[in-house]
């Protein structure tokens, strides 16, 4: 009996996740997809490349689904049972809401698992994937040439625009290029016509100018020089700079276990949150100690936590969603849903606080996490013992006491016809 109850109130809770984590996909996916749309068609690019950007941000998604999925799943379960008594037959069994709700918790483990593999291990690989495909896009492939009336944003400080482009985009007219270095100095030039010209034997790119100037502006003396040409080889590999960067550019691009590893290093190292990080670290160097160890310790304990998040929400959906027959207001529903976008935003903005300005992320987000674990423990039990009225709708009827109070105070005095 035991076993068929927990296939019964799994049967109630699956199809409700299901439906949440199809309709949640779909409606992100399709809000991107216009955005993308918008960018390869600017672009020149395939439409075949914006679904491959898609497929790279599915895990992400999902992995925002989630949470809610399982949540509004448990919850709605509850409040299906609750409203047509299935619950209390339940409990005349002798069947507490601890032991019932057992199988709910089993499925959020599973879930807190699928979480930790997303958020750890595959949505790092598919964020690197997506933002290459899009500096691909936005920077353009050496390979199909340079577009017209595009600032392209190379690596390095570069900037380039051209007016025009033909010949497959490597003959170029009313070039524009600029760079500041790391001194300081400014260097412009443009040129009416220019060509992309590939090195025969190391096949590496450069760019060649005609009919053009070359400013340089120091910073020291605060004076320009400039050279007219009228022909210029840019000594610079093209190709390189096209090039993206290797993963762990970003913090989110490492998985859970490089975290892990350069959250352990930077405390055996000493290293906190001033100590400066090389912006062009040596080939080789792992990726974890190249972001901000402030950085590596806030999203190591923010994925941890969010993810172990995921164990505490039928426990809190469940007392949201019990209800009696007669309740019609969907108060339990709503004020769900505020806590658990609440939550999410306090441990993002907790995140990103402690990343830019050095605090104890650890003592501030596990902090958070105790007190939504100790509200919502008490909830659960409160419950569980507390006999007749479930407390969330004694929070309801207060609720709508006190708005009734206040809209009485805005409501036009209705006064006694006269007479005469």
């Amino acid at each position: 009996m035991i076993k068929a109850i927990d296939r019964y109130l799994l049967r109630q809770i699956l199809p409700t996740i299901a439906a949440i984590l199809f309709v949640a996909a779909v409606i992100l996916l399709m809000e991107r997809l216009m955005r993308l749309l918008d960018i390869a068609v600017g672009n020149g690019v395939s439409t075949l490349v914006v679904f491959q950007m898609l497929f790279y941000l599915i895990p992400l998604y999902i992995g925002l689904a989630l949470p809610v999925a399982l949540f509004l799943g448990v919850l709605m379960a509850f409040r299906k049972l609750s409203a047509q008594s299935e619950l209390d037959a339940v409990h005349s069994c002798g069947i507490g809401l601890s032991r019932f709700i057992r199988a709910a918790l089993v499925l959020g483990m599973f879930m807190t698992g699928v979480n930790l593999l997303l958020s750890g291990y595959v949505q790092p690989y598919t964020r690197y994937l997506f933002n290459a495909v899009m500096f691909n896009i936005t920077s353009g492939v050496i390979e199909q040439g340079i577009g017209e009336g595009v600032f392209m944003s190379l690596p390095n400080g570069y900037t380039l625009r051209v007016e025009q482009s033909r010949g497959g985009g490597r003959e170029l007219y009313g070039v524009f290029a600029h760079r500041q270095e790391d001194n300081g100095d400014i260097t412009t030039m443009t040129a009416k016509r220019g060509e992309l010209m590939t090195d025969s034997l190391d096949g590496t790119v450069s760019l060649r100018l005609y009919e053009g100037n070359r400013s340089v502006w120091d910073v020291n003396t605060k004076a320009a020089s400039t050279l007219q040409f009228d022909t210029y080889n840019w000594t610079i590999n093209f190709a390189d700079l096209v090039r993206f960067r290797g993963r762990g550019g970003d913090k989110s691009e490492l998985t859970l276990l490089e975290l892990m590893r350069g959250y352990r290093y930077n405390l055996a190292a000493g290293r906190g949150a001033s100590t400066v990080v090389d912006a062009n670290p040596p080939e080789g160097k792992p990726a974890e100690e190249i972001v901000a160890p402030s950085a590596v310790a806030a999203e190591f304990h923010f994925r941890l936590v969010f993810s172990l998040s995921m164990l505490l929400l039928p426990v809190l959906a469940a007392p949201l969603g019990i209800m009696t027959s007669r309740a019609s207001r969907s108060f339990g529903l709503i004020l769900g849903l505020l806590i658990l976008v609440s939550y999410h935003k306090v441990l993002e903005f907790t995140s990103a606080y402690a990343a830019a300005t050095g605090a104890p992320a650890g003592i501030m987000l596990w902090s958070i996490f105790a007190l939504f674990t100790a509200a919502t423990l008490y909830l659960f039990f409160l419950t569980e013992r507390k006999a007749g009225t479930p407390p969330v709708l004694l929070m309801e009827a207060r609720w709508v006491s006190f708005t009734d109070r206040i809209a009485r105070l805005f409501r036009p005095k209705r006064t006694a016809a006269g007479t005469t």
